[in-house]
């Protein structure tokens, strides 16, 4: 529905409003005149500037306004589209500028066939005050703002985007007050609440902070409470919740329990200490706490929506005790992720929550990621990695923790799926080639898969490279793969990865353990 199109009369005009008028048509005059500049005057090199010619709006319209520097030489540039000098809303076009390779439009939010604003009828007073009632603001926190802006849709409307930062009531509100009109065009709060709970819970597992499986650990109890199973529990703190409800649903993940249709889990005070894992509000706990870790790991790491690079930047819905088999799974064509039940409930090891939690990075950052036996195999061998990463993280974990994949979960394999190792569901330490695992696996891509995870685990911690440098090495890669990578393919995207975020240290010692010991030859490797 249209609302407050920029050719609606002014209700308001009363005696003296053509003068009134006249004043406002040359005051917004003086004011496009003076935010009007060349749409390419900027630092950008031309041959990323070329590249606005494929973007929506026309690329007179793009003016720099940003240049963001990424490791490794690269440079992205921001352009924000303005028509005869008034800012578009949400239009915008992001360049990438490697340094080893042509630039490219990653990103292109502009708008096409936006008409040259009127003159406004309505003042910045008066939008402020039209504003200011619209959300019942009694205190401010800080100055208000009001600026000219268009508004896409239907050639576009001239607004005044007023900006409040609200004491009373607590708020960032954004309104847009049509400029010709005085109507409220649209007005919502955009203050980043986030609250924090807390729990008692598995980090990761009880297997890995027992370091064994005595006490009774090689079995699952039918879900049922022990002495040993409650004692192992940890506090945690469950951060990143939405501020204004009381459930799991956070930033970086939403976690639910059940089945048709699955439920909220839910508590005014956000502390959930008391419960123990015979709920099944642990599990969903278990999922929020190990979710919202692994991506505030990838934000340290310096990918995010707002650096035009996140990674899985968005609100995961993830639901715990859904299926009753021992099977849990990513959709990429939901987005969702779900966890079984069967023998040990999944989402009580959190390496069953974040191995499951890497397919969704992957299919974020190559869309439909995963097509063909070799592409499959780096999927779930990426999905092992990351889960021995993210128990790194946990308080008191050994390497042999780590790279004991499943280590709880695996327990019960044996009456659900074949288990690939006597103590572990798999391992992130393995020796064998390339070749080798193909042949003794029979190409099943999980256990294959193991060859993908043991070589990236040697890399973080055998040869000198730093953690978080050899994370952000090969979470860049992963943005360079296609949906039927291969594992040379896959190699050389780390090799370039590593010459754009740290000029190529490590080369030799991705190649040596790659093409030497793994037996993957890549075009990239000497």
């Amino acid at each position: 529905m249209r609302r407050g199109t920029c050719q609606d009369a002014d209700a308001s005009a009363g005696p003296g409003g053509k003068a009134r008028t006249v004043r406002l048509a040359a005051l917004a005059a003086g004011l496009i005149a003076g935010l009007a500049a060349p749409a390419l005057a900027s630092g950008a090199p031309r041959s990323a500037a070329a590249k606005l010619r494929a973007a929506s709006a026309p690329a007179s319209e793009l003016r720099q306004v940003a240049a963001i520097p990424l490791p490794g030489g690269a440079v992205v540039y921001r352009f924000q589209q303005r028509v005869a000098g008034v800012r578009v809303l949400n239009g915008q076009a992001v360049v990438s500028d490697p340094s080893d390779a042509p630039p490219d439009l990653v990103a292109d939010s502009s708008k096409r066939g936006i008409e040259t604003p009127p003159s406004p009828r309505v003042g910045k007073t008066r939008a402020i005050g039209i504003a200011s009632r619209s959300v019942a603001v009694t205190r401010l926190r800080g100055r208000r703002s009001a600026g000219l802006a268009i508004a896409p849709g239907d050639g576009g409307g001239l607004v005044w985007r007023v900006v409040m930062p609200s004491a009373r009531p607590l708020g960032d509100f954004e309104v847009l007050v049509n400029a010709v009109s005085g109507r409220v065009v649209r007005a919502r709060d955009r203050l980043q609440r986030f609250r924090e709970g807390h729990a008692r819970l598995y980090d990761p597992n009880p297997v890995a902070e027992r370091h064994s499986y005595f006490g009774g650990l090689r079995s699952d109890h039918h879900d049922r409470n022990t002495r040993l199973l409650t004692r192992l529990r940890v506090p945690v703190t469950l951060r990143n919740i939405r501020d204004g409800q009381h459930c799991l649903l956070g930033r970086w993940v939403h976690a639910k329990i059940g089945r048709r249709p699955a439920r909220d889990v839910c508590k005014a005070s956000l502390r959930w200490n008391s419960v123990k894992r015979a709920k099944a509000r642990f599990e969903a706990l278990m999922t929020y706490f190990h979710i919202d870790r692994a991506q505030s790991y990838i934000h340290g790491l310096g990918f995010s929506d707002a650096t035009a690079n996140g990674i899985d930047d968005r609100t995961q819905v993830a639901v715990a005790d859904v299926l009753r088999d021992d099977n849990s799974f990513y959709s990429p064509f939901t987005q969702r992720i779900k966890y079984g039940s069967g023998g040990v409930d999944d989402a009580e090891d959190a390496d069953v929550i974040v191995h499951e939690y890497g397919h969704s990075i992957q299919d974020d950052q190559a869309p439909g990621f995963g097509s063909g036996l070799q592409a499959g195999a780096i999927g779930e061998g990426f999905g092992d990695y990351w889960a021995a990463a993210m128990s790194s993280l946990s308080p008191g974990t050994s390497n042999a923790d780590d790279v004991c994949i499943f280590d709880w979960d695996g327990a019960t394999w044996g009456r659900f799926v074949p288990p690939f190792h006597r103590k572990c569901g798999r391992r992130a330490d393995v020796h064998k080639s390339l070749p080798q695992a193909q042949a003794s696996c029979q190409f099943e891509i999980h256990c294959v898969g193991q060859v993908w995870s043991s070589a990236l685990w040697a890399l973080r911690t055998r040869y000198g490279i730093n953690d978080a440098t050899f994370d952000r090495i090969l979470l860049s890669s992963q943005f360079m793969y296609t949906t039927s990578e291969r594992f040379d393919a896959a190699v050389n995207a780390l090799v370039a990865a590593d010459q754009a975020v740290t000029g190529g240290l490590n080369k030799t010692a991705i190649c040596t353990e790659m093409e030497t010991k793994r037996a993957i030859s890549a075009s990239r490797c000497p």
